[in-house]
């Protein structure tokens, strides 16, 4: 009769020692806080944004109101995030002498959106300056735009009653620069600013007799 093979029982675990039991547990120990550490540095990896690209910009160095002209100690370099410029940014050449179009705050990216057309002087004499001057009568206003030729009266009065006896001019045949914006802010923008000054091309002497008259001038606009 054949042999049937008889199948042996495993024999059973050995019982470790408990040297051996605290070796596996700090083994155990070291393998899960390795992979915590593993997994929590793929995470800030993952989550962590790539450092933004950097790009030059001219901001303002100080609040800046409407018709500023832009001057050097006006404008900075800064770094901004290239991803968040607008378009249109200002370099120096184009921003020292442009005139704003709308206030500007401390540290604002300059664009020629923020400004006119172009620099406020361009295409005057040599040694011309601009300067605000009061129309007199509101009522002209309407019939003034940058490029119009005016004269520059002021009203005299006598010394001792302070009757008006006449009026001289101080300025003539000045051009228009500006003129202030129909909702009635003024030039420099600010809801206190009068609404009855333009700015006016002249030249240094010119500029310093309009400001001794200032508050007594009439404007005369030229055919």
């Amino acid at each position: 009769m054949p042999e049937t093979a008889v199948a042996t029982p495993p024999a059973p675990p050995v019982p470790l020692g408990p040297r051996a039991r605290r070796r596996r547990r700090l083994t155990r120990r070291w393998l899960s806080a390795g992979l915590v550490a593993a997994a929590g540095g793929a995470g800030v990896s993952v989550l962590a944004p790539p450092a933004p690209s950097l790009a030059p910009a001219l901001v303002a160095v100080r609040d800046l109101p409407t018709g500023a002209v832009l001057t050097a100690s006006d404008v900075q370099r800064a770094e901004r995030d290239a991803g968040t410029l607008p378009a249109g940014l200002l370099g120096p050449g184009e921003a020292v002498g442009a005139v704003l179009a709308s206030p500007v705050r401390r540290g604002e990216v300059l664009t020629d959106a923020r400004t006119t057309a172009g620099p406020l002087l361009t295409g005057q004499p040599a040694g011309t300056v601009a300067t605000t001057v009061d129309v007199g009568d509101p009522a002209l206003l309407p019939s003034l735009a940058p490029g119009t030729r005016v004269d520059v009266l002021a009203r005299t009065q006598d010394p001792v009653t302070g009757a008006a006896t006449g009026a001289d001019r101080v300025a003539a045949d000045v051009v228009v620069l500006r003129v202030p914006t129909p909702t009635g802010g003024g030039l420099l923008g600010g809801p206190g600013a009068a609404a009855t000054s333009v700015l006016v091309a002249v030249d240094a002497a010119t500029a310093a007799r309009l400001a001794a008259a200032s508050g007594q001038t009439v404007l005369t606009v030229r055919s």
